[in-house]
């Protein structure tokens, strides 16, 4: 083996070189007067666009509220009709006047049946005359 030097016995040994190493992570940091008036009017606008968005809700609640009663309202209608199955529309009718007998008839035109009987008024009496 090799001779040893009194150099080498008592040497320390090498230490590595210090090492740096770049990073980032979230840390608190004081704001300078600029960002706090940066922030405040962010936050304003923010908050305006909220109430913006808030009233816009409510208004589009009750447009569909609006629209859900139309539907619940054409529901009931026709449940109730379903219920008397019957419905009433408007039907075209004929008065006629029977002066032999004082009376007058109204008529269904579309059935021929007799809805009402009623005297003749004093105003109806007056015939024209035949030309």
């Amino acid at each position: 083996m090799g001779k040893k030097t009194a150099e080498t016995e008592t040497a320390e040994p090498v230490k590595p070189a210090n090492k740096i190493e770049h990073f980032e992570t979230m840390l608190r940091c004081k704001l300078t007067d600029a960002e706090m008036l940066s922030r405040g009017t962010e936050m304003a606008e923010a908050s305006a666009e909220m109430a913006t968005l808030e009233d816009q809700l409510v208004s589009t609640k009750k447009e569909f509220q609006y629209k859900i009663d139309g539907r619940q309202a054409r529901i009931n209608e026709l449940s109730g009709t379903i219920r008397a199955k019957s419905e009433t529309r408007l039907v075209k009718c004929e008065r006629e006047f029977l002066f032999n007998i004082g009376k007058v008839h109204e008529i269904r035109t579309d059935t021929q049946e007799v809805i009402n009987t009623r005297e003749i008024r004093g105003d109806e009496r007056q015939q024209e005359l035949a030309v």
